[in-house]
């Protein structure tokens, strides 16, 4: 077992320069990827829109189709404004919330409902009042109680949808409307062929309510048979604060729903429902061409928000996909436009062929409209784009109502057609401004950093990036922070490409390479000087953790005898981090410069130990894919709670000694770690913090599925959640750890890891912590046996072995979350428990500790 966190592995440079088209577009597989995700839920409402209106078409007369259009413009229109932009707000809010999620979504989907009733029961009211034509689309009484129905079930789902999004639920909500997309076709089918019933405007209408009524409660069912719906009750002050983001959200969303929505309105005002029938099947082929630049616009949204430095290079990639495949594909529906009409029937290929044909010259202007605000989200531009589009979107609508009062409904598209590449030549400067932007690190250039060459993270070093850890020793001779400097400007002029010497680009996910001069200045803050002491080393350990994350991947406190290190998981693990800190030590206690050789790259190292493990065995793929889950958490009341990562450190070193008899005669085979983690477990209940004994999370070292003389010099750990049948059993430990190995199955988890990153891209910086714990937090413990350290031995030790500080302590913990991290070194037991202060007493903690130290069998037996 290893380290508290893990990294992957890189060796050797790769020049920004290298690799051509290939190896451009695989830096944007995130965009890809994404973007396709996005595009299944289009798809598929999109076919299976397609079949409504074509079975709708061909069953039931063209006025009630007309009218039924009408209908759904209406839902679609006033239920876009109904949301008022929660939907977005949710998706941005939801991930920083601890507890009461279900609360804040009931609360806004009981919002958007009642704004959507009002605006059904107003369009009613205008349309009865005031346009005719809208009026008779209504079809009586129940025709526009179904409608009010429809318009409200329609605001709440769509904010429903887009929470799922802010839950991480994606899969569900593309679940509900594939059941929505094929319910309604089906209930269609049904009604054709009940005997005696008329086809109305007001039955297709109900076909469309009942399907979104139906596709939400089995979504619903789901849901509660997951265990994820922890409360449903609306509470109004959750919106406090929250008034300024929801308003932005929903000026620009509605200025990008309002013209698609509003204009088979105008079309039926103006014109006919007859008229509207055909162009709205002309417009749902254009809906579904230009998903895919309303689809990668959100993906490039999603996947450069605030990193401005990946924006120039996704918008370019995203531009190629939308030009480069769907402008063809324009042009294409372009010259068949008569056809694919055609296939509603002669009458609509009569009506509409040409409008369609007009309507895909708006293709390239809903690709620049589309980036334009993808690119305004990124650079905190949303109110004024929004703005902008209001304008455009009212523009497009007078345009169509003049062009349709005053002609025919060829006249309409093509005034909405000329508004729109006006409206592109007004964006088209942003978008093309931030494609041919010249590439700059401006954080590199502020600091008067020379970057020569910059190396890609691997998907490993990605994955960890977020992740910090400390190692701090002591007390040491001869070691102080200017030798530690001159040894590693020693390091940097052998090999400045090495990782420990470069810089970190947590945005680009680059390791950056500086000339001599420019190290040379960095290190003066890499390495900070504390002076000949005395020192406080856990108020080192303190100090590390409290600062941001940076550039840095190796940040080092020197003084007072004491090295305390900071390196960024993306660097390694405990094996490799501990060899950076021997040769660092000795370097600079000799005065040399430091030596450290990469490993060899050994790109297929992870896939070959699979393939190894599980590929030509396939009876062991089920015991390979077949992973436990945390168990479900509880919700309770909460309390407000910040931050305030503590550690607290106890050695010992007679325990280990005391351990080993203990095991001799009551758990022959079992080893000291599992026996450390049982005893801790049983301090903590004996003081009565009751952890949670359904399971923990256990650090492992992947390595010991590699090929024989194969190493990796960065991170290969994995931390599998496993229920051992009791956490205060050393026995029961041991065995769990000991099978879940055997299965290799961590090499699974490794590789759905990378697969992920490949597909979503990883952060940079951590998830923000939760404003709220529980009142009675139940611990969640992390185990973490770095092994044996005695390969820092040989350090120049000011002490003996009993002495010696060997802390190693990650930065980052759950609000619950109390991580035990161990180590051996020369004989004696290290411990380190890394919690927040503002969660556990860290008197209680230091006691558990003692207790561990003191007298582990006591505690063991007490239990049994």
């Amino acid at each position: 077992m290893t380290a508290t966190d893990a990294a992957p592995q890189h060796t050797g440079p790769e020049s920004t320069g290298r690799g051509g088209i290939l190896a451009a577009l695989k830096g944007h597989v995130d965009l890809f990827l994404n973007a396709g995700s996005l595009m299944a839920t289009t798809l598929i409402t999109s076919v299976f829109g397609f079949a409504y209106w074509w079975v709708a078409a061909h069953v039931a007369p063209q006025a009630a189709v007309g009218q039924a259009s009408a209908a759904v413009s209406a839902m679609t229109l006033i239920g876009t404004i109904g949301m008022f932009g929660m939907g977005t707000m949710l998706i941005s809010e939801l991930p920083t919330i601890a507890r009461g999620k279900w609360d804040l979504i009931s609360t806004c989907l009981l919002t958007a409902g009642s704004a959507a009733t009002v605006g059904g029961l107003l369009y009613v009211l205008v349309a009865t009042l005031w346009i005719p034509s809208l009026q008779e689309a209504l079809g009586g009484t129940f025709g526009s109680f179904l409608l009010v129905l429809g318009i409200a079930l329609n605001a709440m789902t769509l904010v429903l949808d887009e929470a799922m999004v802010g839950l991480l639920q994606g899969p569900l909500q593309l679940m509900r409307n594939a059941w929505f997309s094929l319910l309604k076709l089906v209930l269609l089918g049904v009604v054709a062929v009940i005997p005696g019933l008329a086809l109305t405007g007001t039955v297709l209408l109900l076909t469309w309510v009942a399907g979104i009524v139906a596709s939400t409660a089995i979504l619903f069912r789901v849901l509660n048979r997951r265990g994820m719906i922890d409360s449903l009750r609306p509470r109004p002050s959750l919106m406090r604060g929250r008034g300024r983001a929801t308003f932005d959200h929903n000026l620009l969303n509605l200025a990008t729903y309002l013209p698609r929505a509003a204009l088979p309105l105008i079309v039926t005002a103006t014109l006919s429902a007859e008229a509207n029938a055909a162009f709205y099947t002309a417009f749902m082929v254009l809906s579904f061409m230009a998903m895919v630049p309303g689809n990668v616009a959100l993906t490039l949204f999603a996947v450069t928000a605030g990193d401005k430095s990946a924006l120039r290079g996704k918008v370019r990639v995203g531009l190629l996909i939308c030009l480069g495949a769907g402008f063809p594909a324009s042009l294409v529906v372009l010259f068949l436009s008569d056809t694919i009409m055609g296939l509603f029937g002669a009458e609509y290929a009569k009506t509409a062929g040409d409008a369609l044909a007009i309507l895909t010259l708006t293709y390239v202007p809903f690709v620049f409209h589309h980036f334009f605000l993808a690119i305004s989200r990124v650079q905190g531009r949303l109110r004024g784009a929004g703005i902008f589009s209001v304008f455009a979107g009212v523009a497009e609508l007078l345009a169509a109502w003049w062009a349709g009062t005053h002609g025919d409904l060829n006249d309409l598209v093509t005034a909405v057609a000329i508004v729109m590449a006006i409206e592109t030549v007004l964006v088209a400067p942003t978008v093309l401004k931030v494609v041919f932007a010249p590439v700059v690190d401006m954080s590199a250039v502020a600091e008067g950093v020379n970057v020569m060459s910059t190396t890609s993270l691997t998907l490993r070093e990605r994955a960890w990036l977020p992740l910090e850890y400390i190692r701090t020793v002591g007390p040491l001779t001869g070691v102080d922070a200017e030798r530690v400097r001159d040894a590693l400007i020693g390091l940097h002029t052998a090999d400045p490409t090495h990782r420990a010497v470069s810089r970190l680009d947590r945005s680009g996910a680059n390791w950056q390479h500086m000339d001599g001069a420019s190290f040379a200045r960095y290190v003066q803050d890499a390495v900070t000087d504390l002076g000949p002491g005395p020192v406080d080393f856990d108020a080192m350990t303190r100090q590390l953790q409290s600062e941001q994350r940076a550039h840095h991947p190796v940040r080092i406190l020197v003084g007072g005898g004491y090295f305390a290190l900071k390196v960024s998981h993306a660097y390694g693990d405990a094996g490799p981090v501990n060899t950076l800190v021997r040769e660092i030590v000795l370097a600079a206690s000799e005065q040399r410069a430091a030596r450290i050789a990469p490993s060899k790259r050994h790109k297929t190292a992870l896939p070959k130990a699979w393939w190894k493990q599980f590929g030509l065995k396939p009876g062991r793929w089920k015991e390979g894919l077949s992973f436990a889950r945390p168990p479900h958490i509880e919700e309770g009341p909460t309390r407000p709670w910040q931050a305030a990562l503590t550690v607290r450190t106890a050695r010992s070193a007679q325990v280990l000694g005391q351990m080993r008899a203990w095991r001799d005669q009551h758990a022959p085979g079992v080893t000291t770690s599992a026996i450390t983690f049982a005893a801790f477990t049983a301090a903590l209940i004996e003081l009565g913090l009751k952890p949670d004994l359904r399971g923990g999370t256990f650090l492992a070292d992947a390595r010991r599925y590699l090929d024989k003389g194969v190493s990796i010099d960065s991170n290969f750990c994995m931390g599998p959640f496993l229920t051992p049948a009791s956490l205060t059993d050393p026995v029961a430990i041991h065995t769990t750890l000991k099978a879940e190995l055997a299965t290799g199955r961590i090499l699974t988890m490794m590789l759905l890891r990378e697969g992920k990153i490949m597909l979503t891209g990883a952060p940079g910086m951590p998830d923000p912590y939760p404003a709220e714990v529980a009142v009675e937090p139940q611990p969640r413990l992390t185990f973490s046996n770095q092994g044996r350290h005695d390969m820092l031995g040989d350090l120049p030790w000011a002490v003996d072995p009993a002495g010696r500080v060997n802390q190693s302590v990650p930065t980052l913990n759950g609000p619950e979350g109390i991580t035990l991290t161990t180590s051996e070194m020369n004989g004696v037991l290290h411990l380190e428990a890394t919690f927040h202060g503002t969660t556990y007493d860290p008197a209680v903690i230091d006691r558990a500790l003692y207790l561990v130290c003191s007298d582990p069998a006591g505690l063991i037996m007490a239990n049994r």
